[in-house]
């Protein structure tokens, strides 16, 4: 009996794991390949709530990707591409978290992208520095697996089937 009571002390009394929000300071990039060049791009919004060890959902605002052009922004709201009119969003969110190494972690979990859900891992570094964290990591993702460039776009022959997401989550502890 005395077990059972000291659990149950124990679960009441030890803290949670800490919550942590990203900083607007945060940086998520993505490149893909044009003709065999490179085509880079960054998500200039999205949201990053992460408690150590347990939970990670990331929110991405699709409507304010930028490649650095507005033509070729204004492409990638298109129904073929990330249909933002219908699926402004992406979100990530892990059903486990294990850490891999020292440091380092791996997150499994559920990506939806322009109204499909399918399977990503992402790993990810992370660091505490006081009030402060940093979370950085980079993988790669089949854009079709997410019907991302669909139609004519869909076969790979202009721009590549792959696109390498990097990303470097500065993070303070959540109010």
């Amino acid at each position: 009996m005395r077990t059972i009571g000291t659990a149950l002390f124990l679960l009441f009394v030890t803290p949670a794991a800490a919550e942590w929000c990203s900083l607007d300071s945060s940086t998520f990039t993505f490149e893909t390949t044009f003709e065999g060049g490179a085509l880079p791009g960054e998500f200039r919004r999205f949201d990053v709530r992460y408690a150590e060890g347990s939970a990670l959902r990331v929110t991405v605002d699709l409507t304010a990707a930028d490649m650095g052009d507005p033509d070729m922004n204004d492409v990638l709201g298109d129904p073929a591409w990330f249909g933002i009119e219908t699926h402004p969003e992406a979100v990530f969110e892990a059903s486990s978290i294990r850490e891999t190494s020292a440091g380092q972690f791996s997150a499994a979990g559920k990506l939806s992208l322009k109204g499909v859900e399918g399977a990503a891992t992402v790993p990810f570094s992370w660091q505490v520095n006081g009030d402060r964290a940093a979370m950085e990591g980079e993988f790669t993702l089949t854009r079709t697996n997410f019907n991302v460039g669909s139609g004519e776009w869909s076969t790979g022959e202009s721009i590549g089937l792959d696109v390498a997401l990097s990303f470097d989550i500065q993070l303070t502890q959540c109010d």
